[in-house]
Protein backbone atom coordinates (compact mmCIF):
# COMPACT_ATOMS: atom_id res chain seq x y z
CA UNK A 1 0.00 0.00 0.00
CA UNK A 2 1.32 3.43 -0.96
CA UNK A 3 0.65 5.32 2.26
CA UNK A 4 1.75 8.70 0.90
CA UNK A 5 -1.04 8.42 -1.69
CA UNK A 6 -3.59 8.13 1.10
CA UNK A 7 -2.35 11.28 2.84
CA UNK A 8 -2.25 13.54 -0.23
CA UNK A 9 -6.01 14.33 -0.21
CA UNK A 10 -5.82 15.64 3.35
CA UNK A 11 -2.97 17.99 2.50
CA UNK A 12 -4.87 19.08 -0.63
CA UNK A 13 -7.89 19.91 1.54
CA UNK A 14 -5.61 21.82 3.92
CA UNK A 15 -4.10 23.91 1.10
CA UNK A 16 -7.49 24.62 -0.52
CA UNK A 17 -8.96 25.66 2.83
CA UNK A 18 -6.14 28.19 3.27
CA UNK A 19 -6.90 30.03 0.02
CA UNK A 20 -7.49 33.73 0.77
CA UNK A 21 -10.80 33.68 -1.11
CA UNK A 22 -13.40 30.99 -0.48
CA UNK A 23 -13.47 28.43 -3.29
CA UNK A 24 -16.93 27.60 -4.66
CA UNK A 25 -16.44 23.86 -4.12
CA UNK A 26 -15.69 24.40 -0.43
CA UNK A 27 -18.76 26.42 0.60
CA UNK A 28 -18.34 25.93 4.37
CA UNK A 29 -16.24 27.86 6.85
CA UNK A 30 -12.44 27.62 6.72
CA UNK A 31 -12.28 26.51 10.37
CA UNK A 32 -14.62 23.60 9.63
CA UNK A 33 -12.36 22.26 6.90
CA UNK A 34 -9.24 22.63 9.03
CA UNK A 35 -10.90 20.64 11.82
CA UNK A 36 -11.92 17.95 9.31
CA UNK A 37 -8.33 17.86 8.05
CA UNK A 38 -6.88 17.37 11.56
CA UNK A 39 -9.45 14.77 12.63
CA UNK A 40 -9.25 12.55 9.57
CA UNK A 41 -5.47 12.82 9.32
CA UNK A 42 -5.37 11.47 12.87
CA UNK A 43 -7.96 8.78 12.08
CA UNK A 44 -6.04 7.74 8.95
CA UNK A 45 -2.89 7.34 11.03
CA UNK A 46 -4.69 5.26 13.67
CA UNK A 47 -6.10 2.97 10.97
CA UNK A 48 -2.75 2.44 9.26
CA UNK A 49 -1.01 1.71 12.56
CA UNK A 50 -3.86 -0.58 13.58
CA UNK A 51 -3.68 -2.52 10.33
CA UNK A 52 0.10 -2.87 10.60
CA UNK A 53 -0.01 -3.92 14.25
CA UNK A 54 -3.03 -6.16 13.49
CA UNK A 55 -5.29 -4.80 16.23
CA UNK A 56 -7.62 -3.56 13.46
CA UNK A 57 -8.68 -6.78 11.77
CA UNK A 58 -11.41 -6.87 9.13
CA UNK A 59 -13.14 -9.95 10.53
CA UNK A 60 -13.60 -8.20 13.89
CA UNK A 61 -14.49 -4.77 12.56
CA UNK A 62 -17.05 -6.09 10.05
CA UNK A 63 -19.22 -7.26 12.98
CA UNK A 64 -19.56 -3.66 14.18
CA UNK A 65 -20.26 -2.12 10.77
CA UNK A 66 -23.90 -1.14 10.24
CA UNK A 67 -25.66 -2.67 7.21
CA UNK A 68 -25.67 -0.44 4.15
CA UNK A 69 -29.47 -0.10 4.29
CA UNK A 70 -29.22 1.39 7.80
CA UNK A 71 -26.65 3.96 6.59
CA UNK A 72 -28.84 4.76 3.56
CA UNK A 73 -31.93 5.22 5.76
CA UNK A 74 -30.21 7.69 8.07
CA UNK A 75 -28.76 9.52 5.10
CA UNK A 76 -32.20 9.92 3.55
CA UNK A 77 -33.37 11.57 6.77
CA UNK A 78 -30.36 13.86 6.52
CA UNK A 79 -31.37 14.75 2.94
CA UNK A 80 -34.84 15.71 4.17
CA UNK A 81 -33.39 17.87 6.94
CA UNK A 82 -31.02 19.82 4.68
CA UNK A 83 -32.65 20.64 1.33
CA UNK A 84 -30.59 22.77 -1.05
CA UNK A 85 -32.04 26.29 -0.74
CA UNK A 86 -29.11 28.38 -1.99
CA UNK A 87 -30.40 29.86 -5.27
CA UNK A 88 -26.88 30.72 -6.48
CA UNK A 89 -26.45 27.03 -7.35
CA UNK A 90 -28.14 25.99 -10.58
CA UNK A 91 -30.40 28.34 -12.54
CA UNK A 92 -32.00 29.50 -9.29
CA UNK A 93 -34.98 31.84 -9.32
CA UNK A 94 -34.86 32.23 -13.12
CA UNK A 95 -35.63 28.52 -13.57
CA UNK A 96 -38.51 28.65 -11.08
CA UNK A 97 -39.87 31.81 -12.68
CA UNK A 98 -39.83 30.39 -16.21
CA UNK A 99 -41.42 27.15 -15.10
CA UNK A 100 -44.26 28.84 -13.21
CA UNK A 101 -44.88 31.50 -15.89
CA UNK A 102 -45.18 29.00 -18.73
CA UNK A 103 -47.21 26.61 -16.59
CA UNK A 104 -49.77 29.32 -15.83
CA UNK A 105 -49.86 30.62 -19.41
CA UNK A 106 -49.70 27.39 -21.42
CA UNK A 107 -50.46 24.53 -19.00
CA UNK A 108 -46.86 23.33 -18.74
CA UNK A 109 -43.31 24.38 -19.53
CA UNK A 110 -41.48 22.72 -22.39
CA UNK A 111 -38.18 23.19 -24.19
CA UNK A 112 -36.43 20.98 -26.72
CA UNK A 113 -33.40 20.77 -24.39
CA UNK A 114 -35.27 18.97 -21.61
CA UNK A 115 -38.75 18.04 -22.79
CA UNK A 116 -39.81 15.48 -20.18
CA UNK A 117 -37.99 17.13 -17.25
CA UNK A 118 -39.80 20.44 -17.71
CA UNK A 119 -43.21 18.93 -18.56
CA UNK A 120 -43.26 16.54 -15.58
CA UNK A 121 -42.19 19.24 -13.12
CA UNK A 122 -44.83 21.58 -14.52
CA UNK A 123 -47.61 19.02 -14.40
CA UNK A 124 -46.79 18.14 -10.80
CA UNK A 125 -46.92 21.85 -9.95
CA UNK A 126 -50.46 22.11 -11.36
CA UNK A 127 -51.80 19.27 -9.19
CA UNK A 128 -50.21 20.49 -5.93
CA UNK A 129 -53.34 22.54 -4.96
CA UNK A 130 -55.36 19.27 -4.91
CA UNK A 131 -53.17 18.21 -1.98
CA UNK A 132 -53.57 21.55 -0.17
CA UNK A 133 -50.10 22.68 -1.27
CA UNK A 134 -49.19 25.99 -2.83
CA UNK A 135 -48.80 26.03 -6.61
CA UNK A 136 -45.05 26.54 -6.38
CA UNK A 137 -42.48 24.75 -8.59
CA UNK A 138 -40.13 24.55 -5.60
CA UNK A 139 -42.36 21.79 -4.21
CA UNK A 140 -42.52 19.85 -7.47
CA UNK A 141 -38.75 20.00 -7.94
CA UNK A 142 -38.22 18.91 -4.34
CA UNK A 143 -40.62 15.97 -4.63
CA UNK A 144 -38.97 14.61 -7.77
CA UNK A 145 -35.52 15.26 -6.32
CA UNK A 146 -36.26 13.18 -3.22
CA UNK A 147 -37.89 10.42 -5.27
CA UNK A 148 -34.74 10.19 -7.38
CA UNK A 149 -32.72 10.11 -4.15
CA UNK A 150 -34.72 7.07 -3.01
CA UNK A 151 -34.11 5.42 -6.39
CA UNK A 152 -30.36 6.10 -6.13
CA UNK A 153 -30.16 4.59 -2.67
CA UNK A 154 -32.24 1.54 -3.59
CA UNK A 155 -30.34 1.11 -6.87
CA UNK A 156 -26.97 0.96 -5.15
CA UNK A 157 -28.31 -1.16 -2.29
CA UNK A 158 -29.70 -3.63 -4.84
CA UNK A 159 -26.40 -3.65 -6.70
CA UNK A 160 -24.54 -4.49 -3.49
CA UNK A 161 -27.09 -6.80 -1.86
CA UNK A 162 -24.63 -9.73 -1.66
CA UNK A 163 -22.27 -7.83 0.68
CA UNK A 164 -24.47 -5.74 2.99
CA UNK A 165 -21.80 -4.84 5.60
CA UNK A 166 -18.93 -3.34 3.65
CA UNK A 167 -19.68 0.45 3.75
CA UNK A 168 -19.98 0.45 -0.06
CA UNK A 169 -23.03 2.75 0.04
CA UNK A 170 -20.69 5.47 1.32
CA UNK A 171 -19.09 5.60 -2.13
CA UNK A 172 -22.38 7.01 -3.45
CA UNK A 173 -22.72 9.32 -0.46
CA UNK A 174 -19.15 10.63 -0.85
CA UNK A 175 -19.97 12.09 -4.28
CA UNK A 176 -21.09 15.70 -4.46
CA UNK A 177 -23.47 14.71 -7.26
CA UNK A 178 -25.75 13.16 -4.63
CA UNK A 179 -26.76 16.74 -3.74
CA UNK A 180 -29.02 16.62 -6.81
CA UNK A 181 -31.32 14.58 -4.59
CA UNK A 182 -31.44 17.04 -1.68
CA UNK A 183 -34.68 18.69 -2.81
CA UNK A 184 -32.62 20.47 -5.47
CA UNK A 185 -34.49 22.69 -7.94
CA UNK A 186 -33.02 21.88 -11.35
CA UNK A 187 -33.77 19.89 -14.50
CA UNK A 188 -31.02 17.31 -13.94
CA UNK A 189 -32.49 14.92 -11.39
CA UNK A 190 -34.87 12.86 -13.54
CA UNK A 191 -32.33 12.48 -16.35
CA UNK A 192 -29.78 11.29 -13.77
CA UNK A 193 -32.29 8.64 -12.68
CA UNK A 194 -32.62 7.55 -16.32
CA UNK A 195 -28.82 7.30 -16.52
CA UNK A 196 -28.65 5.15 -13.39
CA UNK A 197 -31.27 2.85 -14.89
CA UNK A 198 -29.05 2.55 -17.98
CA UNK A 199 -26.01 1.61 -15.85
CA UNK A 200 -27.98 -1.01 -13.95
CA UNK A 201 -29.28 -2.34 -17.26
CA UNK A 202 -25.91 -2.60 -18.99
CA UNK A 203 -24.36 -4.11 -15.86
CA UNK A 204 -26.91 -6.93 -16.01
CA UNK A 205 -27.10 -7.65 -19.74
CA UNK A 206 -23.54 -7.04 -21.00
CA UNK A 207 -21.89 -10.06 -19.40
CA UNK A 208 -23.51 -12.75 -21.58
CA UNK A 209 -23.20 -12.67 -25.38
CA UNK A 210 -26.61 -14.29 -25.64
CA UNK A 211 -28.10 -11.05 -24.27
CA UNK A 212 -26.61 -8.84 -27.02
CA UNK A 213 -30.00 -8.19 -28.67
CA UNK A 214 -31.52 -7.13 -25.35
CA UNK A 215 -28.45 -5.00 -24.57
CA UNK A 216 -28.49 -3.18 -27.92
CA UNK A 217 -32.23 -2.60 -28.18
CA UNK A 218 -32.70 -1.82 -24.50
CA UNK A 219 -29.77 0.62 -24.41
CA UNK A 220 -31.11 2.42 -27.50
CA UNK A 221 -34.54 2.83 -25.91
CA UNK A 222 -33.13 4.04 -22.58
CA UNK A 223 -30.73 6.51 -24.23
CA UNK A 224 -33.52 7.88 -26.44
CA UNK A 225 -35.80 8.36 -23.43
CA UNK A 226 -32.89 9.96 -21.55
CA UNK A 227 -32.50 12.44 -24.41
CA UNK A 228 -36.15 13.38 -23.99
CA UNK A 229 -35.39 14.16 -20.34
CA UNK A 230 -32.29 16.16 -21.25
CA UNK A 231 -30.27 16.58 -24.44
CA UNK A 232 -27.00 16.10 -22.54
CA UNK A 233 -27.82 12.39 -22.92
CA UNK A 234 -27.01 12.82 -26.60
CA UNK A 235 -23.37 12.23 -25.70
CA UNK A 236 -24.37 8.64 -24.95
CA UNK A 237 -24.53 8.11 -28.72
CA UNK A 238 -20.78 7.45 -28.35
CA UNK A 239 -21.70 4.57 -26.03
CA UNK A 240 -24.29 3.26 -28.53
CA UNK A 241 -21.77 3.33 -31.38
CA UNK A 242 -19.25 1.44 -29.24
CA UNK A 243 -21.97 -1.04 -28.29
CA UNK A 244 -22.85 -1.63 -31.94
CA UNK A 245 -19.20 -2.11 -32.96
CA UNK A 246 -18.18 -4.51 -30.20
CA UNK A 247 -21.42 -6.20 -29.08
CA UNK A 248 -23.18 -6.69 -32.39
CA UNK A 249 -22.10 -9.92 -34.20
CA UNK A 250 -20.90 -9.43 -37.77
CA UNK A 251 -23.85 -11.30 -39.23
CA UNK A 252 -26.32 -9.07 -37.30
CA UNK A 253 -24.67 -5.67 -37.69
CA UNK A 254 -26.97 -4.31 -40.42
CA UNK A 255 -30.05 -5.69 -38.68
CA UNK A 256 -29.06 -4.17 -35.34
CA UNK A 257 -28.22 -0.82 -36.95
CA UNK A 258 -31.58 -0.61 -38.73
CA UNK A 259 -33.66 -1.70 -35.73
CA UNK A 260 -31.80 0.58 -33.29
CA UNK A 261 -32.14 3.53 -35.67
CA UNK A 262 -35.88 2.88 -36.02
CA UNK A 263 -36.29 2.48 -32.23
CA UNK A 264 -34.41 5.69 -31.40
CA UNK A 265 -36.08 7.73 -34.14
CA UNK A 266 -39.58 6.51 -33.27
CA UNK A 267 -39.06 7.69 -29.68
CA UNK A 268 -37.40 11.05 -30.39
CA UNK A 269 -38.77 12.29 -33.70
CA UNK A 270 -42.51 12.56 -32.81
CA UNK A 271 -41.78 14.68 -29.71
CA UNK A 272 -39.45 17.10 -31.47
CA UNK A 273 -41.72 17.35 -34.51
CA UNK A 274 -44.83 17.95 -32.40
CA UNK A 275 -43.37 20.72 -30.25
CA UNK A 276 -41.52 22.34 -33.16
CA UNK A 277 -44.44 22.41 -35.60
CA UNK A 278 -47.85 21.37 -34.26
CA UNK A 279 -48.19 22.30 -30.59
CA UNK A 280 -49.73 25.66 -29.68
CA UNK A 281 -47.49 27.40 -28.79
CA UNK A 282 -44.49 25.96 -30.58
CA UNK A 283 -41.09 25.84 -28.92
CA UNK A 284 -39.18 29.11 -28.52
CA UNK A 285 -36.41 28.62 -31.07
CA UNK A 286 -34.46 31.59 -29.67
CA UNK A 287 -33.66 29.92 -26.36
CA UNK A 288 -32.98 26.25 -27.10
CA UNK A 289 -29.43 24.88 -26.95
CA UNK A 290 -30.41 22.40 -29.68
CA UNK A 291 -30.33 25.24 -32.22
CA UNK A 292 -27.69 27.34 -30.44
CA UNK A 293 -25.26 24.85 -28.82
CA UNK A 294 -22.93 26.66 -26.38
CA UNK A 295 -19.58 25.07 -27.18
CA UNK A 296 -16.43 26.14 -25.36
CA UNK A 297 -14.35 28.52 -27.53
CA UNK A 298 -11.74 26.49 -29.45
CA UNK A 299 -8.92 28.87 -28.55
CA UNK A 300 -9.59 28.21 -24.84
CA UNK A 301 -9.81 24.41 -25.00
CA UNK A 302 -6.30 23.95 -23.64
CA UNK A 303 -6.16 26.90 -21.27
CA UNK A 304 -5.29 26.88 -17.58
CA UNK A 305 -8.72 28.29 -16.70
CA UNK A 306 -10.54 25.54 -18.60
CA UNK A 307 -8.63 22.75 -16.84
CA UNK A 308 -9.10 24.52 -13.50
CA UNK A 309 -12.87 24.49 -14.10
CA UNK A 310 -12.86 20.80 -15.03
CA UNK A 311 -10.74 19.81 -12.01
CA UNK A 312 -12.91 21.84 -9.65
CA UNK A 313 -16.04 20.05 -10.90
CA UNK A 314 -14.31 16.67 -10.55
CA UNK A 315 -13.23 17.55 -7.00
CA UNK A 316 -16.72 18.68 -6.03
CA UNK A 317 -18.70 15.94 -7.76
CA UNK A 318 -16.75 12.73 -7.49
CA UNK A 319 -13.34 13.12 -5.81
CA UNK A 320 -13.21 9.90 -3.77
CA UNK A 321 -14.27 7.59 -6.62
CA UNK A 322 -11.81 9.17 -9.06
CA UNK A 323 -8.97 9.03 -6.56
CA UNK A 324 -9.77 5.45 -5.57
CA UNK A 325 -9.83 4.28 -9.21
CA UNK A 326 -6.63 6.16 -10.05
CA UNK A 327 -4.92 4.28 -7.22
CA UNK A 328 -6.05 0.93 -8.62
CA UNK A 329 -4.84 1.87 -12.10
CA UNK A 330 -1.49 3.13 -10.78
CA UNK A 331 -0.60 0.61 -8.06
CA UNK A 332 -2.80 -2.45 -8.64
CA UNK A 333 -2.11 -3.14 -12.31
CA UNK A 334 -3.09 -6.79 -12.43
CA UNK A 335 -6.37 -6.52 -10.55
CA UNK A 336 -7.23 -3.29 -12.41
CA UNK A 337 -6.62 -4.88 -15.81
CA UNK A 338 -8.79 -7.84 -14.89
CA UNK A 339 -11.52 -5.51 -13.67
CA UNK A 340 -11.28 -3.19 -16.67
CA UNK A 341 -11.51 -6.03 -19.19
CA UNK A 342 -14.90 -7.19 -18.00
CA UNK A 343 -17.52 -6.16 -20.62
CA UNK A 344 -19.80 -4.28 -18.20
CA UNK A 345 -16.86 -2.26 -16.88
CA UNK A 346 -15.62 -1.46 -20.39
CA UNK A 347 -19.04 -0.07 -21.24
CA UNK A 348 -19.03 2.10 -18.13
CA UNK A 349 -15.61 3.47 -19.12
CA UNK A 350 -17.06 4.39 -22.52
CA UNK A 351 -19.97 6.17 -20.80
CA UNK A 352 -17.50 8.08 -18.60
CA UNK A 353 -15.56 9.08 -21.72
CA UNK A 354 -18.79 10.24 -23.38
CA UNK A 355 -19.70 12.57 -20.53
CA UNK A 356 -16.12 13.83 -20.23
CA UNK A 357 -16.51 14.99 -23.82
CA UNK A 358 -19.48 17.03 -22.65
CA UNK A 359 -17.53 18.35 -19.66
CA UNK A 360 -14.72 19.41 -21.99
CA UNK A 361 -16.66 20.89 -24.92
CA UNK A 362 -19.68 22.51 -23.23
CA UNK A 363 -19.36 26.15 -22.25
CA UNK A 364 -20.62 26.78 -18.67
CA UNK A 365 -22.21 30.10 -19.50
CA UNK A 366 -23.41 30.83 -15.96
CA UNK A 367 -20.02 29.99 -14.46
CA UNK A 368 -19.53 28.29 -11.12
CA UNK A 369 -21.06 27.29 -8.78
CA UNK A 370 -24.22 27.81 -10.87
CA UNK A 371 -23.24 25.24 -13.52
CA UNK A 372 -21.74 22.57 -11.25
CA UNK A 373 -24.66 20.23 -12.04
CA UNK A 374 -24.62 20.63 -15.83
CA UNK A 375 -20.87 20.12 -16.16
CA UNK A 376 -20.46 16.97 -14.09
CA UNK A 377 -22.66 14.20 -15.49
CA UNK A 378 -19.70 11.83 -15.38
CA UNK A 379 -20.00 11.70 -11.58
CA UNK A 380 -22.59 8.92 -11.63
CA UNK A 381 -20.88 6.39 -13.97
CA UNK A 382 -17.56 6.98 -12.16
CA UNK A 383 -19.26 6.41 -8.79
CA UNK A 384 -20.97 3.31 -10.20
CA UNK A 385 -17.63 1.95 -11.43
CA UNK A 386 -15.85 2.62 -8.12
CA UNK A 387 -18.74 0.99 -6.28
CA UNK A 388 -18.37 -2.16 -8.41
CA UNK A 389 -14.60 -2.27 -7.80
CA UNK A 390 -15.14 -1.96 -4.05
CA UNK A 391 -17.77 -4.71 -4.14
CA UNK A 392 -15.60 -7.12 -6.14
CA UNK A 393 -12.74 -6.84 -3.67
CA UNK A 394 -12.96 -9.97 -1.49
CA UNK A 395 -11.99 -7.96 1.60
CA UNK A 396 -12.91 -4.49 2.81
CA UNK A 397 -10.23 -1.95 1.89
CA UNK A 398 -9.69 -0.93 5.51
CA UNK A 399 -7.04 1.69 4.78
CA UNK A 400 -9.53 3.60 2.56
CA UNK A 401 -12.24 3.93 5.22
CA UNK A 402 -10.95 7.20 6.81
CA UNK A 403 -10.70 8.95 3.44
CA UNK A 404 -14.12 7.62 2.44
CA UNK A 405 -15.63 8.95 5.67
CA UNK A 406 -13.82 12.25 5.17
CA UNK A 407 -15.36 12.72 1.71
CA UNK A 408 -18.83 11.82 3.02
CA UNK A 409 -18.34 14.41 5.76
CA UNK A 410 -17.33 17.07 3.21
CA UNK A 411 -20.52 16.42 1.21
CA UNK A 412 -22.63 16.65 4.38
CA UNK A 413 -20.94 19.93 5.37
CA UNK A 414 -21.70 21.29 1.89
CA UNK A 415 -25.34 20.21 2.19
CA UNK A 416 -25.72 21.94 5.55
CA UNK A 417 -24.16 25.11 4.16
CA UNK A 418 -26.28 25.14 0.99
CA UNK A 419 -29.47 24.53 2.98
CA UNK A 420 -29.19 28.09 4.31
CA UNK A 421 -31.55 30.33 2.38
CA UNK A 422 -31.08 34.00 1.62
CA UNK A 423 -33.90 36.12 3.08
CA UNK A 424 -33.71 38.57 0.19
CA UNK A 425 -33.92 35.80 -2.41
CA UNK A 426 -36.91 34.31 -0.60
CA UNK A 427 -38.68 37.67 -0.62
CA UNK A 428 -37.87 38.25 -4.31
CA UNK A 429 -39.31 34.82 -5.14
CA UNK A 430 -42.52 35.52 -3.20
CA UNK A 431 -42.91 38.83 -5.05
CA UNK A 432 -42.08 37.16 -8.39
CA UNK A 433 -44.82 34.56 -7.83
CA UNK A 434 -47.29 37.37 -7.19
CA UNK A 435 -46.05 39.16 -10.31
CA UNK A 436 -46.56 36.00 -12.41
CA UNK A 437 -50.13 35.61 -11.19
CA UNK A 438 -50.91 39.27 -11.85
CA UNK A 439 -49.28 39.16 -15.27
CA UNK A 440 -51.06 36.02 -16.45
CA UNK A 441 -54.46 37.35 -15.31
CA UNK A 442 -53.90 40.58 -17.24
CA UNK A 443 -52.24 39.28 -20.40
CA UNK A 444 -53.24 35.68 -21.06
CA UNK A 445 -56.01 36.63 -23.51
CA UNK A 446 -53.69 38.84 -25.57
CA UNK A 447 -50.92 36.22 -25.64
CA UNK A 448 -53.34 33.55 -26.85
CA UNK A 449 -54.24 35.82 -29.79
CA UNK A 450 -50.66 35.81 -31.09
CA UNK A 451 -49.36 33.33 -33.71
CA UNK A 452 -48.29 30.08 -32.03
CA UNK A 453 -44.63 30.57 -33.02
CA UNK A 454 -44.53 34.00 -31.25
CA UNK A 455 -46.32 33.24 -27.99
CA UNK A 456 -43.46 31.92 -25.86
CA UNK A 457 -40.86 34.40 -27.07
CA UNK A 458 -43.23 37.34 -26.61
CA UNK A 459 -44.39 36.23 -23.15
CA UNK A 460 -40.87 35.83 -21.77
CA UNK A 461 -39.77 39.25 -22.99
CA UNK A 462 -42.99 40.99 -22.00
CA UNK A 463 -42.90 39.49 -18.52
CA UNK A 464 -39.26 40.52 -18.11
CA UNK A 465 -40.22 44.20 -18.47
CA UNK A 466 -43.41 43.76 -16.44
CA UNK A 467 -41.49 42.13 -13.59
CA UNK A 468 -38.78 44.80 -13.71
CA UNK A 469 -41.39 47.53 -13.33
CA UNK A 470 -43.38 45.55 -10.75
CA UNK A 471 -40.41 44.84 -8.45
CA UNK A 472 -38.67 48.20 -8.92
CA UNK A 473 -41.80 49.93 -7.60
CA UNK A 474 -41.36 47.96 -4.37
CA UNK A 475 -37.72 48.91 -3.81
CA UNK A 476 -36.71 51.65 -1.40
CA UNK A 477 -36.48 55.04 -3.07
CA UNK A 478 -33.27 55.78 -5.01
CA UNK A 479 -32.38 58.48 -7.50
CA UNK A 480 -32.84 56.44 -10.71
CA UNK A 481 -35.97 54.60 -9.57
CA UNK A 482 -38.59 56.54 -11.53
CA UNK A 483 -36.52 56.70 -14.73
CA UNK A 484 -35.92 52.94 -14.55
CA UNK A 485 -39.67 52.29 -14.17
CA UNK A 486 -40.40 54.51 -17.18
CA UNK A 487 -37.74 52.71 -19.24
CA UNK A 488 -39.36 49.39 -18.43
CA UNK A 489 -42.78 50.71 -19.47
CA UNK A 490 -41.37 52.09 -22.72
CA UNK A 491 -39.55 48.85 -23.55
CA UNK A 492 -42.70 46.88 -22.89
CA UNK A 493 -44.69 49.16 -25.19
CA UNK A 494 -42.12 48.82 -28.01
CA UNK A 495 -41.91 45.05 -27.45
CA UNK A 496 -45.64 44.65 -27.95
CA UNK A 497 -45.70 46.96 -30.99
CA UNK A 498 -42.82 45.02 -32.57
CA UNK A 499 -44.88 41.85 -32.58
CA UNK A 500 -48.13 43.50 -33.64
CA UNK A 501 -46.74 45.44 -36.62
CA UNK A 502 -44.17 42.81 -37.63
CA UNK A 503 -41.12 44.99 -36.95
CA UNK A 504 -39.31 42.15 -35.15
CA UNK A 505 -39.46 39.91 -38.20
CA UNK A 506 -36.32 41.83 -39.07
CA UNK A 507 -33.47 40.22 -37.10
CA UNK A 508 -31.50 43.46 -37.29
CA UNK A 509 -34.26 45.53 -35.66
CA UNK A 510 -34.92 42.83 -33.07
CA UNK A 511 -31.24 42.68 -32.13
CA UNK A 512 -31.02 46.46 -31.80
CA UNK A 513 -34.02 46.44 -29.47
CA UNK A 514 -32.64 43.55 -27.39
CA UNK A 515 -29.27 45.28 -27.05
CA UNK A 516 -30.93 48.41 -25.67
CA UNK A 517 -33.29 46.40 -23.45
CA UNK A 518 -30.38 44.39 -22.05
CA UNK A 519 -28.72 47.59 -20.83
CA UNK A 520 -31.90 48.50 -18.99
CA UNK A 521 -32.16 45.02 -17.49
CA UNK A 522 -28.57 45.24 -16.24
CA UNK A 523 -29.45 48.52 -14.50
CA UNK A 524 -32.49 46.80 -12.98
CA UNK A 525 -30.41 43.91 -11.66
CA UNK A 526 -27.87 46.30 -10.18
CA UNK A 527 -30.62 48.32 -8.50
CA UNK A 528 -32.15 45.13 -7.12
CA UNK A 529 -28.79 44.14 -5.68
CA UNK A 530 -28.04 47.59 -4.25
CA UNK A 531 -31.45 48.41 -2.74
CA UNK A 532 -33.71 46.72 -0.23
CA UNK A 533 -37.35 45.89 -0.85
CA UNK A 534 -39.25 48.31 1.35
CA UNK A 535 -42.78 48.01 0.01
CA UNK A 536 -43.48 44.30 -0.60
CA UNK A 537 -46.96 43.83 -2.06
CA UNK A 538 -47.57 40.20 -1.14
Amino acid sequence: MNYLFLYLPYFLLFLLALFPTRLWFLPGEKTTYLLIFVFFMFLQTIFLIGIKKKFLVESKIRKFLPPNWIIASFYFLFMLCYPILNRSWGDGILLLETNLLETKLFGFQFTLDEILESILHSKLTTILPYFQLEEDPIFSYSIFSYLVGVFFLFGFLFLGKNKPRDLSILILLSSGGILLTFGYAENYTLVSAAHLFLYLFLNKFSKNKEDNDILLYGSTIIVALSMLFHLVSGYLVVYLVYLWIYHSPKEKKIKHLLICTILGSSILFPWFLYFSVFHDPTVDKNSTHLIHPPFYPIKRWFSANHFKEILSVVYWNVFFSVYYLIYQWKFQKNSWNQFRNQPNHKLLLVVIFSFFLHGFFHNPQLGFPADWDLMGFYWLPITFLAFLYWKENPTISMEWIPLLLCCVTLVMVSAMELSKSNAKDDLVWQITKKAITTYTNQNQTFIQSLPKEDKKFFAKGDFLFFKGEYITKQLCDFSEKESLIQSMKLHRKHWREGFLNGTFKSKEKLNLFLTDATKTNVLYLKSLEANRICHPML
